[in-house]
């Protein structure tokens, strides 16, 4: 049984690097575009920096989560790298790559380690559907891209799914 899973995803959308990282790396907005987020919320206003926390509550084969994860590397514009301190446990990292034509390819990556004898035996299932979940969540960030969607962060820094 695998005892590491890495998950990568990548789609190219139809804007530029500054207003693709306006959104991507502004965590509230998680909810808005990332399947099985029910909340998100982060300590710091705007993009994420060096430091910044984060909580996630989402949902991943019917059970109701709680993460709480620290930003631990940014390249402004470019990249960020993020890690759990409770919860599930994952590390991962959004990355941009500016395209020629003006788009920009987001690749995002996370990597899981199954920790309880559950998440061990369930390993198996939760690659493939860690991967889907997380194509069908590009889509719905470039949904989100094309759109320029305009949201409502509460007063208490968190933006729900509607």
């Amino acid at each position: 049984m695998p005892r590491v899973i890495v998950v990568r995803a990548m789609r190219v959308v139809p804007a530029p690097p500054p207003i693709v990282w306006s959104l991507i790396a502004d965590q509230r907005l998680d909810a808005l575009w990332r399947e099985g987020v029910l909340a998100m919320s982060q300590d710091t206003e705007s993009t994420v920096r060096p430091g910044t926390r984060t909580v996630e509550e989402f949902t991943m084969l019917g059970q109701r989560m709680l993460n709480e994860a620290v930003i631990c590397e940014v390249d402004e514009g470019v990249r960020f790298t993020w890690r759990t301190t409770f919860g599930t446990d994952a590390d991962g990292e959004r990355r941009l790559v500016a395209a020629p034509d003006g788009r920009t390819l987001v690749s995002i990556t996370t990597t899981s380690r199954p920790g309880s004898a559950i998440e061990r035996a369930l390993s198996p299932l939760i690659g493939p559907v860690l991967r889907r979940s997380l194509e069908r969540s590009l889509e719905r960030f470039e949904y989100l891209v094309e759109t320029r969607t305009e949201f409502r962060s509460s007063s208490d820094g968190t933006a729900s799914a509607r």
